[in-house]
């Protein structure tokens, strides 16, 4: 029987790895371009390399200033990479997906750790290989540093758990390594890492033992971190640190997406939340708060990218909620003989029913992640864009400011205001990546004026002007996506703007029209 559990569990584990790291890696290979985002990252792997690899003080990316304060570990590993004689370009467009899929077994090993069963981890590493929020914003462009830092984090939460269960030294130094890595690569992950380890400390190694490893852990990381903190001190002071951590995107209805499950962002039926919420109910109902406390944690923490960290805990109950109630409950269904079996395993091998609930779960799954990739595929700089914007490299003042329009609601779904400043090499008043460094608490109000000025396109341009006179950024250029999904007409503004006398059209292929302002 135990071979049985084993070579079925090996089969869940080899299936969410083939077929998790298919579904990362087609929207790059479908779109032939980086998804979404990374113009900000592109840029700033270039800047560490004209800097000969030290930290500079600024990036130039949109001619803003922006310190380089960004935790910097992937972008010297796409930057050593890039100067191998691979193309910037391809690093963005692959190593997210990479470093995504080899979160995969990460992920299977903490939780194999925190279930203590390797057969109920594979079943929630299944749901990690297929659950969209999991993959998404990690093989993006932009998922450079967040795929890095999710991969340190799994790995310093599996070590952290393997210190305070086993007392062994090297755990130690294997928590404070992977907890550093997390740190030097995305700064809300980082803040995730620490959380996620007091959790485990909390449950598992409250003791005096424990508290001196623990604090062990958090000099040695802010040791193995000082290069990146300590140069951003003294080129910069606390200002950009400080601005970053006030934009967490607190508000009083943090709670929300906890209470209502809404962020796993599963096409069609939401089965692996659905199996989520059994898990959740089993661990309560067994006094197991972990995986609880720690899908709620990261709303507490930080709210902007608690959705990502809750998934995990979200995956791994899902498993739970598969090998303890639904297999063995479906398994038990019209059986006249009982059997008491301390493995799903053993279940599925007598029941044929328990056997075709988990093919449509590992059917369903998978097709809705290859479905939700290809809803991915629409989120690159269309060709027409990228000549536009060569027009605008070559024929615009280098000084020009634009406000660009592309009926986006969502600014971190915008992948062309984020890649304007990258193929036009101007100033985009709109664009928000990297205004956490600057904006302080005023970052969160930019980010929803943002939204504001999108529905400008269906206004008229005092619509736009306003905008620019409250948060007090000029323009010279306005840039209008014509293929905006959004706009199921050419828009009201453009219309408007062909007739206005302080504006004149300058440049308009099938893509994008500009017009200058006078």
């Amino acid at each position: 029987m135990r071979n049985q559990s084993s070579r079925l569990a090996d089969f869940i584990l080899f299936f969410s790895l083939l077929f998790g790291a298919i579904v990362r890696f087609i929207p790059t290979i479908v779109t032939g371009s980086p998804i979404n985002d990374g113009g900000m990252f592109y840029v700033m792997m270039g800047d560490l390399a004209a800097n000969h690899f030290l930290l500079p003080a600024f990036t130039t990316y949109n001619h803003l200033n922006i310190p380089f304060a960004y935790p910097p570990l992937s972008f010297y590993v796409g930057g050593l990479i890039s100067a191998a004689g691979i193309p910037v370009l391809d690093v963005i467009r692959w190593l997210p997906p990479l470093i995504s899929t080899l979160s995969i077994p990460a992920f299977y090993w903490m939780t194999s750790l925190m279930l203590g069963s390797r057969t109920k981890a594979a079943l929630g590493t299944l749901a990690y290989a297929f659950m969209p929020r999991l993959f998404d914003w990690y093989i993006m462009g932009g998922g450079l540093s967040r795929s890095f830092g999710m991969l340190f984090l799994l790995l310093a939460c599996a070590s952290a758990w393997l210190l305070f269960t086993q007392r062994t030294p090297k755990y130690i130094f294997l928590t404070a390594a992977f907890g550093a890595g997390a740190i030097l690569s995305h700064p809300e992950t980082g803040i995730h890492t620490a959380a996620a380890c007091v959790l485990i400390w909390l449950f598992k190694g409250r003791n005096r033992r424990g508290l001196r490893d623990a604090v062990f852990v958090a000099l040695s990381v802010m040791v193995l971190t000082s290069p990146w903190w300590g140069v951003v001190l003294y080129q910069h002071g606390f200002g950009p640190l400080r601005s970053a951590f006030g934009s967490g995107g607190y508000n009083p209805l943090f709670w929300l997406p906890w209470v209502t499950f809404n962020f796993a962002e599963e096409r069609f039926a939401t089965v692996l939340t659905v199996l989520g919420l059994i898990g959740f109910a089993v661990q309560c109902a067994r006094r197991d708060w972990f995986l609880p406390a720690w899908l709620l944690i990261p709303f507490v923490i930080e709210p902007r990218s608690a959705t990502a960290v809750a998934a995990l805990p979200l995956a791994s109950l899902a498993g739970v909620g598969l090998s303890d109630l639904i297999i063995p409950g479906i398994a038990m269904i019209g059986t006249k003989s009982r059997f008491d079996a301390q493995d799903w395993t053993a279940y599925l091998s007598q029941s044929r029913a328990a056997k075709i609930i988990l093919g449509y779960v590992l059917f369903f799954t998978l097709i809705g992640a290859l479905i939700y990739d290809f809803s991915l595929s629409n989120y690159i700089v269309s060709r027409d864009d990228k000549t536009a914007m060569a027009w605008i490299k070559n024929n615009t003042p280098v000084d020009s400011n634009f406000i660009v329009l592309t009926g986006q609601s969502d600014p971190f779904e915008d992948s062309l205001a984020e890649w304007f400043p990258v193929y036009a090499s101007r100033t985009s008043q709109n664009t928000v990546q990297g205004r956490e460094w600057l904006l302080g608490n005023k970052f969160m109000p930019f980010l929803d004026s943002l939204n504001t000025l999108q529905t400008c396109l269906n206004e008229d341009p005092a619509c736009v002007e306003n905008w620019s006179s409250t948060n007090h950024l000029g323009y010279d250029y306005l840039y209008i996506e014509k293929s905006s999904k959004t706009l199921q007409t050419p828009g009201l503004l453009m219309f408007l703007l062909k007739q206005d006398p302080n504006y004149k059209l300058v440049y308009e292929n099938n893509g994008a029209i500009i017009f200058a302002r006078r």
